[in-house]
């Protein structure tokens, strides 16, 4: 390991303790959810659908909606695939650890990956500044910069694209200049690895990638004296060609398998998605404006803007690439109809321009590292103070704002942000029918009060336990002392090491460096806090208590998971559970369907739904907050009528359901009964005919479908029963329901017409193998003793059919 390999290994070591004791382990807005519903189908399934937050594609306004529909109903995200694919691999190492019996939140675990893409951006921005000719110590301090004095660290603690979109566009720019100075074909090929990164992002960053490629032909065409022969252009251009070519393959094989249409990303333009504010409001609003203004957020571009031209005397052409990409997209998302992002830290779309914008600060930083580098050389000559009242300028700006920026950045990964977004609703006037069309509040200089800026310091002021946005610190006070007393103890030897890297008196020299064994601590450090962060957040009760409520049903799903199963959720509010412990707990990866009370009256519910009933053989339902056949669950009537319900269990709040599928009955015979029967009180029914399978698997469900018809209407709420009898006579298994569980009372069914009951016996794990006869009948629960209805012969029952139970 060389002098520069241990400098880097210091810097990421440091930046990925960082963001991880600062991460919240949580989701802040539903765009992150809707990256993660990917990753997570992908991971488990090899699919790309959203289905899991089917429910947020019902909501108040355009700009909450993160999917569109497929030809088939399922949901699937409008964002760019790179973000959520490359976060596959991370997901798999970290479910093959959870099913090592280590307690680890699928969902919390993933939400780190972007610390790690910004930390290789920090390592990628220090070998940009190399190649432009700076030291070491510059390109680690702009990489430090880069990682804590910009938007960088709130979102590298988040799980957005635009972290991705940093390090893509950064790598087609090292790779282009790399290219330009050495014409080594491998570093056209990164570059175009990075194109490729940055449109599989976000397909408006073709334009970002337009400017970059014009720069580097531009840049070669002027030093046309050190161009190569015209087979290395060729090389060259075929080697960046080659990603930018998969990825756009890539792109229109996603859009034909989500929407039918290799051109068709998603995104709604009919509902008013965009370019259409006026330019001058949003390049305001991005640059300027307490609301979003890009100098608020990360003061140090300000130092950035004021060190262009030095930074333009040096490198004019790189100056004028990164310059034109940074106008372009901020021209670009100016014109964006929802410009500032929605809840978002800061000017989010801006992200990606942050390590050229810190790149600027080259020359300035290693003049300033210059000066602060002779103050330690003669600290026995002179004192500090008097040194650092030497220092210039540009210098002390470097040095205050970086200061600034860093508490500012501080500020938004210690607290939640979306408190603060929540509470500039009821400041500014908002149509709660369309949250998101309220329009920007705080767009002028006087509402400074008013920026999320200086409500980060609000929050932390009305209570900063409550609004917390730290795992080891939860709202109701309980602080995880292990996790923080390693992780501070971490972070102080990271911090340690980068200093000795950056102080060493002798660079180049292999005796400044530490030992192997203390380099060997380094790299495990990350790996620690990272190991013991995710074993101490998982007991966080965002998450479920173990062994209660909704995460106790995840527990008995996956015991019992066979492979065929489906999950539909009704339950929102609770969305985060399942993505945390279903892929950790469950070998077989079950399809999630996740749907609000009353999404049924979308008919893309119904399309989906219909089609899990033909493919899967037993459906779980799972409701949270809401009582037994509730009124407005939609979803649960709909499966009433339509599934065999076997099964319903509360676990506190929640509850799991399970139905037997029409799959089941694929091959069933229709047996005829024609057998009626009557009661006290009661119009003739007659049992029409019944379907069930001739054989049936202990532990199963075993689902039965009988017709019949009223004579009349009837006054009394009957109730069915089904037994499975034992060949001594009593029931192995029975069930005891009303029409459509509940939903249909039996004195609202029509007369003279043809109705089905369909209902579903859960057989006992250890039902023995042989011959069943399976019965079913009618009872009046109002009257004495509830009697049961009769047959002509006098019979209380109605035989249906043999089963044999394997």
């Amino acid at each position: 390991m060389n002098f520069r390999q241990y400098g880097t290994l210091a810097l990421v070591a440091l930046l990925l303790i960082v963001y991880t004791l600062s991460h919240s382990s949580t989701f802040h807005i539903v765009d992150e959810v809707s990256l993660f519903a990917v990753t997570e189908s992908l991971a488990l399934r090899g699919e790309a659908d959203t289905n899991a937050i089917a429910w947020t594609q019902w909501v108040n306004s355009p700009g909450e909606v993160l999917g569109a529909f497929g030809p088939d109903g399922e949901v699937y995200s409008k964002k760019g695939p790179a973000p959520a694919f490359l976060a596959v691999a991370w997901y798999w190492l970290l479910r093959a650890l959870a099913h090592m019996d280590v307690q680890i939140g699928l969902l919390q675990g993933t939400l780190l990956w972007n610390g790690f893409v910004t930390a290789a951006t920090a390592v990628l921005l220090w070998r940009t500044a190399n190649r432009l000719g700076y030291g070491d110590r510059t390109g680690a301090t702009l990489g430090l910069l880069f990682g804590l004095c910009t938007i960088a660290w709130p979102y590298a603690n988040q799980f957005f694209g635009e972290p991705l979109s940093a390090f893509s566009l950064l790598l087609c720019f090292y790779g282009l200049l790399s290219w330009q100075r050495t014409r080594q074909v491998g570093w056209a090929l990164a570059a175009g690895v990075g194109a490729g990164l940055a449109v599989t992002t976000v397909t408006a960053h073709a334009l970002a990638v337009g400017v970059l490629v014009a720069y580097a032909v531009l840049a070669v065409w002027r030093g046309e004296r050190r161009m190569a022969a015209p087979g290395a252009w060729v090389s060259a251009m075929l080697a960046f060609i080659l990603p930018l070519v998969l990825a756009g393959g890539l792109s229109l094989w996603y859009n034909e398998m989500r929407f039918g249409d290799p051109f068709n990303t998603g995104y709604h333009f009919d509902s008013g998605e965009g370019f259409s504010t006026p330019l001058w409001q949003g390049l305001w609003g991005l640059v300027l404006s307490p609301y979003r203004g890009l100098f608020w957020f990360t003061p140090l571009f300000i130092a950035s803007v004021a060190g262009l031209p030095a930074f333009a005397r040096r490198h004019r052409a790189e100056a004028l690439a990164t310059g034109a990409v940074s106008l372009a997209l901020l021209l670009l998302y100016s014109l964006w109809w929802m410009w500032w992002g929605g809840f978002a830290w800061g000017p989010r779309f801006l992200v990606p321009l942050a390590p050229f914008w810190v790149l600027w600060l080259a020359p300035w930083t290693s003049d300033t590292l210059a000066v602060l580098r002779g103050v330690r050389e003669t600290r026995r000559e002179a004192r500090w103070s008097a040194r650092l009242r030497g220092l210039p300028l540009h210098s002390i700006t470097l040095i205050v704002l970086s200061a600034i920026s860093l508490l500012v950045q501080v500020s938004a990964v210690v607290v939640n942000w979306v408190n603060f977004e929540i509470h500039l609703r009821s400041l500014y006037p908002t149509d709660w029918e369309n949250p998101l069309a309220f329009g920007p509040p705080a767009q002028s200089l006087l509402d400074l009060g008013s920026s999320p800026v200086a409500g980060q310091w609000q929050l932390m002021r009305d209570n900063f336990v409550v609004n917390t946005d730290l795992a080891w610190l939860w709202s109701d006070g309980n602080i995880q002392w292990l996790l923080l007393a390693v992780g501070l103890a971490a972070l102080a030897t990271a911090t340690g090491a980068f200093l000795h890297w950056w102080l060493a008196a002798n660079p180049h020299e292999a005796y400044t460096l530490p030992s192997l064994p203390v380099r060997g601590l380094i790299a495990v450090l990350p790996i620690l806090v990272i190991g013991l962060w995710l074993g101490e957040v998982s007991r966080n009760p965002h998450y479920g208590a173990e062994g209660r409520g909704y995460r106790q049903i995840v527990e008995d799903i996956c015991a019992r998971a066979g492979g065929s199963e489906a999950l539909v959720t009704v339950a929102p509010y609770a969305y985060q559970i399942p993505m945390n412990w279903l892929g950790a707990q469950c070998d077989e990866a079950l399809p999630v369907y996740g749907y609000a009370p009353d999404s049924m009256g979308h008919s893309e519910t119904g399309q989906v739904l219909d089609a899990v009933l033909k493919r899967s053989g037993r459906l779980l339902l799972v409701t949270g907050g809401l009582p037994a056949n509730a009124p407005e669950n939609s979803v649960e009537r709909w499966l009433a009528e339509n599934a065999f319900k076997a099964n319903d269990t509360w676990y506190d709040d929640f509850r799991l359901l399970e139905y037997g599928t029409p799959l089941l009955l694929a091959n069933a015979p229709l047996t005829p009964l024609n057998v009626t029967l009557i009661g006290q009180g009661t119009s003739q029914i007659n049992l029409v005919s019944a379907r069930l399978p001739s054989q049936a698997q202990a532990g199963k469900v075993l689902p039965v479908e009988i017709a019949y018809r009223l004579a009349d209407k009837n006054t009394y709420d009957l109730r069915w029963f089904v037994q499975l009898l034992r060949p001594e006579g009593y029931a192995a298994a029975l069930l005891d329901t009303a029409p459509a569980d509940g939903y249909s009372p039996f004195s609202s069914l029509p007369a003279n017409q043809d109705l089905v009951e369909r209902a579903g016996l859960l057989l006992p794990d250890n039902l023995p193998a042989g011959q069943y006869e399976l019965i079913a009948g009618l009872y009046n629960p109002l009257l004495a003793d509830a009697p049961r209805l009769r047959t002509p012969d006098g019979s209380d029952f109605v035989r249906l059919g043999a089963v044999i139970v394997e």
